[in-house]
């Protein structure tokens, strides 16, 4: 293999003799190093909490939510929507939930409490199959589900009782008057907490299900809420392809019933038709964290491409010491012919071997960093004596890492092509040098 003598010069220059420059091209080196391996780590831990984020609300939400349009209002009889959502390939479940007051040995928490018909719900949601279930799922009235992490902070297992408090049925006997006197009433009827054993502890991964949510039959659910038997709050269901919903969803809304609702305008009442229910995908539920999650990649991005940039300005200032240093050499090379762009050639390869180098090794450092991730983190929690990656403010069990190929591709071209261009004013510098001016200088 012949190597041509601007590629051969820069190898040459890549080892020179003397040490100081040889010290300074290695520091050169571990910018990019540096530069690359956190922008993979981040970016693989960004993507991965998505991914992960994503898997674990599809395991625990449904694909499809119908819900009345009207605030307040309730499915008096979930089964005819039930029976279209079945007409459309959608399988369906009615769900009761809101908050409650968990009573255990004189400790009192606000939970999310989600009533369910276990026959049903096997067939929308994940939350029987998930791998650290324990206990029963088919739920009775009298029984409940919790998370893994509220067993685990409040001492309860299979078989333990607890009370439920409905806060509606609290403050019924709350009312206010029309000058915003708060009135309290005598209640009518002596008002009991539920109380339900624990018969199977579930475990989805993300925090804020294991430790906050509370499962209970349908019919107990709506009791304790205040509803009529048999009524929902909200159906949910799933698809066959969760990631392909705008076919079934539309044939949804096209079997829905309307309503008449009448606006008010300047000389009376207008009406119109609109939908009775609204449909939700589960995209659309969460809209706002994935959009949340794509926004804070690309800013970090952003900001730590800054990082590779400030490593670029230390490869130019190696390459520019290189160049006063060698400009005899210089001289007469260009004196014997050599042309100003063969020149300016040898730095910038310069730049883009130091650029490259660096490159692979950031990114050898960053994919053995996201491979080991939760050894790392588990180390550095010894040694600083505190959590680094806290369960209940990330909601996940650990950090998740999810290297993309398309996120490191563009950080390894991104980086070279800084460290190259980093390398344009040191070449342009050296090719401009006149060979007389830099034989008499070096003289």
């Amino acid at each position: 293999m012949h190597l041509t003598a601007d590629l051969l010069l820069a190898f040459r220059y890549l080892r020179p003799k003397r040490t100081f420059i040889s010290v300074i091209t290695l520091l050169s080196v571990l910018g990019p190093v540096l530069g690359v391996a956190i922008l993979i780590i981040v970016t693989s831990v960004m993507s991965g909490f998505d991914h992960d984020i994503r898997q674990r609300i599809l395991g625990m939400q449904a694909h499809v939510h119908v819900r009345p349009v009207r605030p307040g209002h309730i499915i008096e009889n979930p089964e005819p929507l039930l029976a279209k959502m079945a007409e459309v390939g959608i399988q369906g479940a009615p769900i009761v939930e809101g908050p409650v007051l968990l009573q255990l040995e004189g400790t009192t928490q606000i939970k999310m409490a989600r009533g369910i018909l276990p026959e049903l719900e096997r067939k929308v949601t994940a939350l029987a199959t998930t791998s650290g279930f324990i206990g029963r799922f088919d739920v009775k009235e009298g029984e409940v589900l919790i998370g893994s992490e509220m067993a685990r902070l409040l001492g309860l297992g299979l078989g333990d009782e607890l009370l439920l408090h409905a806060p509606q049925k609290l403050t019924s006997n709350i009312k206010w008057g029309e000058d915003g006197e708060v009135k309290i009433e005598q209640p009518d009827e002596i008002y009991l907490p539920e109380e339900v054993t624990v018969v199977g502890i579930f475990t989805m991964g993300v925090w804020e299900y294991d430790s906050g949510l509370i499962f209970l039959h349908l019919h107990q659910a709506a009791d304790l809420f205040g509803y009529d038997w048999g009524s929902a709050m909200s159906i949910h269901g799933s698809v066959p392809d969760p990631f392909r919903m705008d076919e079934p969803l539309a044939a949804l809304r096209e079997k829905l019933p309307l309503q008449r609702v009448h606006t008010r305008i300047a000389d009376g009442y207008q009406e119109r038709l609109e939908p009775k229910y609204r449909v939700l995908s589960w995209q659309q539920e969460n809209q706002m964290l994935f959009s949340t999650l794509r926004v804070e990649k690309t800013l970090m991005v952003f900001l730590l491409t800054f990082i590779v940039v400030v490593a670029s300005f230390g490869i130019a200032g190696t390459l520019i010491t290189l160049a006063v240093q060698k400009t005899r050499e210089i001289g007469i090379m260009k004196a014997m012919g050599m042309s100003r762009w063969m020149v300016a050639r040898i730095f910038l390869l310069l730049g883009a071997v130091i650029g490259t180098l660096g490159t692979a090794l950031g990114t050898v450092t960053g994919l053995l960093v996201i491979h080991y991730r939760n050894h790392v983190a588990d180390l550095l929690s010894k040694l600083m004596g505190a959590d680094v990656f806290p369960p209940e403010l990330y909601h996940l069990m650990q950090i998740p890492g999810r290297p993309m190929p398309g996120d490191v591709a563009l950080i390894v071209a991104l980086s070279i092509l800084i460290c190259t261009l980093a390398s344009l004013i040191p070449a342009l510098y050296a090719s401009a040098l006149s060979p007389a001016r830099a034989l008499r200088e070096d003289n």
